[in-house]
């Protein structure tokens, strides 16, 4: 089941980055839905949140129950100029951050995906529950790159 989950995760990942780079350049700013991000934003917040990811995993692979730091996405765009800084350049890193996890991941031992990390909104997560919410927040955001 986790191995699926991953593989979906890296699937998302490509065709995610795979839509972005397909976008016209005036229209990375531009929300195809009046209220949601437009792409750009979108893009800037998974490069963002997969350093976030990414810290997650390790810090549950090398601590005992760890806390998880939460991302406040409502601050981020503004905090973190998403309105300023270069797509290409959070694209690169959403690759590279994904080849980085799966890379890390695939290696983990079946006993390694029941340890677990606290969430501040959801509890306890086994890190198999964790890479299934972060898999489902990205097919979130390729729904809506799709748009």
């Amino acid at each position: 089941m986790t191995k699926a989950i991953l593989a979906q995760f890296e699937s998302a990942t490509k065709e995610f980055c795979t839509l972005a780079k397909a976008i016209p350049s005036e229209k990375l700013h531009v929300a195809a839905v009046q209220g949601e991000w437009p792409p750009a934003f979108a893009i800037h917040h998974l490069a963002d949140l997969d350093a976030q990811f990414a810290t997650r995993f390790l810090n549950i692979l090398t601590m005992e129950n760890p806390g998880i730091v939460s991302f406040d996405e409502e601050i981020a765009p503004k905090a973190l100029d998403y309105e300023h800084r270069n797509p290409a350049i959070s694209l690169a890193a959403i690759e590279a951050s994904c080849a980085f996890l799966v890379d890390l991941l695939e290696q983990v031992s079946q006993e390694a995906w029941n340890r677990t990390a606290v969430h501040p909104a959801k509890g306890k997560l086994t890190m198999s529950e964790l890479l299934a919410v972060t898999t489902d927040h990205r097919l979130g955001h390729l729904d809506q790159i799709r748009q």
